[in-house]
Formats: C-alpha cells, sequence, structure tokens
C-alpha cells in the first residue's frame, strides 16, 4: 500500500506543469519528489533534523531514498521543512543547494511553514543572503509571496535590520517586478507594500535605501494608507539622524564642518560586501569637485588619508553624509506632499507634533518652510507647538518657535489650556524624567528648571506672569509645588559634596601648616633666622605652601557658606552654584601647590648636590593632581557652562 501511494504520488509530479520557461528555459523537473507532503510524525524526523542542522548531507540523503516526501514535509513543531532548516545554518549553504536541487523549483512558493513563511521570507528573517540568492535564481516568484503577516521577504529583512539582505532583496526585486502581476503575488513598491517597504527603511536606518526608493518611486511619499504611517512621520520620528541629535565636542565640530560632504546619491553603491571598494569610491565622490590649485590638491589627498585611516574622522564622516540624506529626504516629501491638493494636515500634523517632542528643530524648520500653516498646529489635546515644547523642555525647538518663526509674540501669552495654564504655569511644571536626567545632579536640573521658569518669564506680560488658573495658582506658585522635592533633592546633593569637599579642605590646612612648622625649626643659632632663608628652594617652598594655605582656607570658607545657606528656589540659579565653584577652584589650587611645597621640602632636605632627585618628586607629584583634576573638573566644568555657558536659549 505505501509503495503504490508512492509511485502515485511521483506520477503526480511527472505530470505537473513544466517549470515556467521565462524562469530557466533549460530546466528539467526532477520525478523523484512527490508535491503532496504525507503526514508523519514528528518524532521520526528527529535525526533528519539533526543530520541537516550538522550538515550531514549522507545520511540526510538516506533518509531521503528511503522517504522521499521528507524533502517538503513539515518536520517539527514550527512546521520547518527541510529548505527552513537548512537555512538556519548559513555555514551549510552548499546543503541548501543539494537540497534545491531535488525539489521542483515551481512548488517552492507553497513550501511554508506554519506561519506561511516561505524559505526565502525565512532567509529574509535571519539574514542569509546567499540562501536568498540560492532561492531567487531557483523561482524569483519567492520575492513576491507573502506570509501569514501580508509581508513580503523584503520586509522581514527590514524589520531585522540585515542591510545587505535588504539591498540585495531590492535589486532582484525591481530586476523580477514584472512577476509580482502574476495572481497571488504583490507588488513591493505599490500601496500598502510600497509605504511600509519606505517608512521601515526609514526607521531601521537604511536611509539610502529610502532616498533610492523616493528617486525610483516618488509616489511612495505620499502613499497614505490607514495601516502605515506616512513617510513625513516616518521621517520626524528619526530624531537621531538630525544633526541637531549631536553634542559635538570643539573638535568633533571642527572636524565636522570641514570634511567633505559632497555624497552623490545618483550612483547607488550595490556591492555592500566590498566595503573597501564601497569607502574609496565614497571617498571619491566626496572629494570630485576639489581639483585646479596645488592648496586644493593638498587638502583633497588629506581628506582621503584621514577618511580612510582614521576612524574617528571616517565616523564623523559618515554621520555628516547619513545628516545630508535625512534633510534632502525630508525636503523631498515635503515638496511631494505639497503637491497635493487636499488632506496635507494628514500627512504633516503628526509629524511636527513629534518633531516637537524629540526637539528635532529641522523637522519644524522644513515643514514650517513649505506649510506655514502648520506652526499653529495642535495635538488631540489642544496644546500648541510652544506649549508642548515647553511641557517637554525641548529648547532647540522652542528657540525657533519663538525667536524665528513668529514675531506676534503676544500670540504666544494668549495661550491657555483647558486648566486656565498659560505658558508661563506650564514652565513651573516639573520637567519630564527622561530630560531631567540629561542634566546631573539634582542641583543641576533645579538651576535648569530655574533657567526654564526665567526664560519664559521674559516671554510674557506682567499681568500674565501672576494669572491665575482654575485653582487659583500663580505661575511661581506651580513651580514651588511641582519642584518642592527636587529642591530638597538639590540641597541634601548641595549639603553632601560641600562637606565631602569640607573635609579635604581641612586636612590640606592642617597638612601645610605642620609642613611651615617643621621646616622653619632649621635655624642659625647665632642669629635666629632660618637656615634656608634665601635659598631658591626654601623661598618656593614658602610660596607655595602660603599660597596652598590660603586657597584652602578660602575653599574651606566657601564650602561652609554652602551648609548654611538657606536653599530658596531662586539661590540654585546663580548663588549656590558660583560658591560651589570658586570652592572648587580654589581647592584646585592649594592641593597643586601643596605638592609643590612638598616637592621643594624633599629637595631641601635630601636633594644637596642631588638634582636627579627632582624627576622622580615631580613625576610623582603629578600622580595626585592628576587624578583630582580627572575626577572633578567635570564637575566643575558642568557647574561654569550650566551657569556662565552660552546657555540653552538662542537670543
Amino acid at each position: 500500500m505505501a509503495t503504490a501511494a508512492t509511485t502515485s504520488s511521483s506520477s503526480a509530479i511527472n505530470k505537473g506543469t513544466p517549470y515556467p520557461s521565462h524562469l530557466n528555459t533549460n530546466y528539467t523537473a526532477p520525478a523523484t519528489v512527490s508535491t503532496a507532503p504525507r503526514k508523519k510524525g514528528e518524532d521520526e524526523y528527529v535525526p533528519l533534523c539533526r543530520a541537516i542542522q550538522i550538515g550531514d548531507w549522507k545520511k540526510a540523503q538516506e533518509f531521503f531514498n528511503d522517504d522521499k516526501d521528507a524533502l517538503i514535509d513539515k518536520l517539527n513543531i514550527e512546521g520547518s521543512t527541510t529548505l527552513h532548516i537548512a537555512i538556519g545554518n548559513p555555514q551549510n549553504t552548499w546543503f541548501l543547494g543539494k537540497l534545491l536541487d531535488l525539489i521542483d523549483p515551481e512548488s517552492l512558493p507553497t513550501l511554508v511553514n506554519n506561519s506561511q513563511e516561505n524559505a526565502l521570507n525565512h532567509a529574509a528573517i535571519l539574514g542569509n543572503t546567499i540562501a536568498a540568492k540560492k532561492l531567487v535564481d531557483k523561482n524569483p516568484l519567492l520575492l513576491f509571496a507573502v506570509d501569514n503577516k501580508k509581508y513580503l521577504p523584503i520586509h522581514r529583512a527590514i524589520f531585522e535590520s540585515h542591510k545587505t539582505t535588504v539591498l540585495y532583496l531590492l535589486q532582484m526585486c525591481k530586476q523580477h517586478i514584472g512577476l509580482s502581476q502574476k495572481d497571488g503575488y504583490h507588488n513591493p513598491f505599490q500601496g500598502a507594500n510600497g509605504a511600509m517597504l519606505l517608512g521601515d527603511s526609514i526607521l531601521s536606518g537604511f536611509l539610502d535605501v529610502a532616498y533610492d526608493l523616493l528617486m525610483d518611486y516618488p509616489e511612495l511619499a505620499t502613499t497614505n494608507v490607514a495601516t502605515v504611517k506616512p513617510a513625513l512621520l516616518c521621517i520626524a520620528e528619526k530624531w537621531d539622524a538630525y544633526p541637531s541629535a549631536k553634542r559635538y565636542n570643539f573638535y568633533q565640530r571642527f572636524v565636522y564642518s570641514h570634511v567633505p560632504e559632497n555624497y552623490s546619491l545618483n550612483n547607488k553603491i550595490k556591492d555592500v560586501e566590498n566595503q573597501e571598494t564601497y569607502r574609496a569610491n565614497l571617498v571619491n565622490k566626496c572629494t570630485k569637485s576639489y581639483v585646479y590649485t596645488a592648496f586644493e590638491r593638498i587638502y583633497v589627498k588629506f581628506w582621503k588619508v584621514a577618511l580612510l585611516h582614521v576612524p574617528h574622522i571616517k565616523h564623523l564622516h559618515e554621520e555628516k553624509v547619513k545628516h545630508n540624506i535625512t534633510l534632502m529626504i525630508l525636503k523631498f516629501i515635503c515638496q511631494e506632499v505639497a503637491k497635493l491638493k487636499s488632506n496635507q494636515y494628514g500627512h504633516y500634523g503628526d509629524a511636527i507634533i513629534i518633531a516637537v517632542k524629540n526637539n528635532t528643530p529641522e523637522v519644524i524648520r522644513q515643514i514650517t518652510q513649505i506649510f506655514p500653516q502648520s506652526v499653529w498646529t495642535t495635538n488631540i489635546s489642544g496644546y500648541s507647538l510652544s506649549q508642548l515644547s515647553i511641557m517637554n523642555r525641548c529648547e532647540d525647538v522652542y528657540n525657533f518657535l519663538v525667536h524665528e518663526v513668529t514675531h506676534d509674540k503676544h500670540l504666544h501669552n494668549t495661550r491657555v489650556d483647558k486648566e486656565g495654564n498659560n505658558l508661563l504655569h506650564l514652565a513651573g511644571e516639573l520637567a519630564p524624567t527622561d530630560k531631567l536626567n540629561m542634566v546631573k545632579g539634582a542641583a543641576l536640573q533645579m538651576q535648569r528648571e530655574l533657567q526654564w521658569f526665567q526664560e519664559v518669564r521674559k516671554l510674557m506680560r506682567p499681568k500674565e506672569r501672576e494669572a491665575k488658573n482654575i485653582r487659583h495658582e500663580t505661575p511661581i506658585m506651580v513651580f514651588r509645588k511641582e519642584h518642592k522635592e527636587l529642591r530638597q533633592e538639590g540641597e541634601d546633593w548641595m549639603k553632601k559634596t560641600a562637606i565631602s569637599y569640607t573635609i579635604t579642605a581641612a586636612l590640606i590646612i592642617t597638612i601645610v601648616c605642620a609642613a611651615t612648622i617643621t621646616i622653619l625649626r632649621g635655624n642659625n643659632g647665632e642669629t635666629g633666622k632660618a637656615i634656608y632663608e634665601t635659598s631658591p628652594r626654601f623661598i618656593i617652598f614658602s610660596v607655595s605652601d602660603a599660597i596652598s594655605l590660603f586657597t584652602s582656607t578660602t575653599s574651606l570658607l566657601m564650602f561652609q557658606s554652602i551648609l548654611t545657606s538657606r536653599y530658596a528656589e531662586e539661590d540654585f540659579l546663580y548663588k549656590l552654584p558660583l560658591r560651589l565653584i570658586l570652592g572648587l577652584v580654589m581647592l584646585l589650587m592649594s592641593v597643586a601647590t601643596m605638592m609643590i611645597a612638598f616637592n621643594a621640602t624633599l629637595y631641601i632636605l635630601f636633594g644637596q648636590e642631588k638634582s636627579w632627585i627632582l624627576i622622580p618628586a615631580a613625576a610623582i607629584t603629578c600622580l595626585p593632581i592628576a587624578s583630582f583634576m580627572r575626577m572633578q573638573l567635570p564637575l566643575l566644568f558642568d557647574l561654569i557652562s550650566s551657569t556662565y555657558g552660552n546657555g540653552i536659549f538662542g537670543k
């Protein structure tokens, strides 16, 4: 009976429809495989699954000889076929090739697991590009077959962030796009599929892929499907792809501003596997416009070498290219949306709201430039962009909205929410936790909140500064209530910091006083004067010891004044940070001069005619000074920049 069933099944495959000529004209269907899988217990397939996983083709072939339907049966609880299991091991791609030689290519789209994923879907999920190439070579229709969630293989590759696989599948989809017109298959560049492809390319960080799609299929920029995010919303959500998301230091800003940026997107790089060739081509593109003068040729040569061999410069260049691509995508989408005769708000409404929350002024600037009316967009709760920027503490967006977009500042003043809160009331509320944590230390967090309150207060007219909401609270009352716990945390942080530094300053005072008394015991018996009175070594010791004593005493007094402060809210703005800055600076000077005095003492006592002793003494002296500076300078820098720096608000 079993033999007859097998023979009948094999006969069915021989009588099936021949393989399409446009896929492989020289193909002859094998007569050894049945397309009607015979149900068999999963336990019986365990040896076969193990053989496929370890790449034991001899054992697997023995199994196929005994049971030909095992090639296409579901072998485990997930419903995986031999192809799915073989794809899971990227080292055994040769095994996959042997399996494909035995399986009818026409049956490949029907060989799915329990999630209706065909072999190419599975390869895309795992990022197995070599397996994907073998499968597409056998049957390109796999490119356009969806799983149970209506996702194509290229969608799956993007979801899993497999860049190489995405680029290959994108190239193959364009090459075989005509096959997507067949019944039961789907075009990845139209409708919901295309919108999903573009949006997920942006959100996954494949910006070059997204730009490539927009250039070839510009209609995707305005495709509006209820189940898919609009392209403008996706690029607005990609906040980390804009320059404002970066906080470069001085050196990084200098390199970033000078590194070449004219990367041409019209010449796409398809072979991403050859990274060195890609990078060399990119350098040539970035520098091709610099010619003629000797200085410019030197400039070009420098950047070529730097981009190829200096990692941090290469990284900054890549970030600059990414930023430029993002801005070009944003501008292109906005221009396409502007061509629509209706429902423009449906594209930019949510995008501009999310840009405010993410503190991305580049998006706000581009949208308001093309859609001037968008500046008065409100969210579902009725909050305007200026209100949202204050509530979410987005200083870049606030600066743009208040100082650049509109000069009608009275329109901001008149904005109130349903609870009667004006802008100053909103500034008096506690910032979101993620924004507070961007500043280190409760005292500096309190200072940042005060800076926000003072800045918004300048914008308001006198009567709005004292206006009351429906709870009869003025803005300052809201601020004090909302920041009560933060003020207490700032007070505790200040006191603990001051106490620890007070102990250090007191120890330094004790040490330098004791050193002075000890070194001065060496007196001339006849005159009573110090033996080393006129010695340069003694003068260096005396001056440095005196400076250390005076500065440590001053720092001690500064820290004591912090401990006895009244800790009012406004004290955190300037008074307390200034005292802590002065105390730290004085303490740093006292440590440095104390070590100099100690070196001078060593030389006085042991350095007679032994000048070499200064070298190890100086080297050892640098250790505590460098350690102290490394640990305390970040705090000092944060205090100075936060209190007396350029600030976070535009003028």
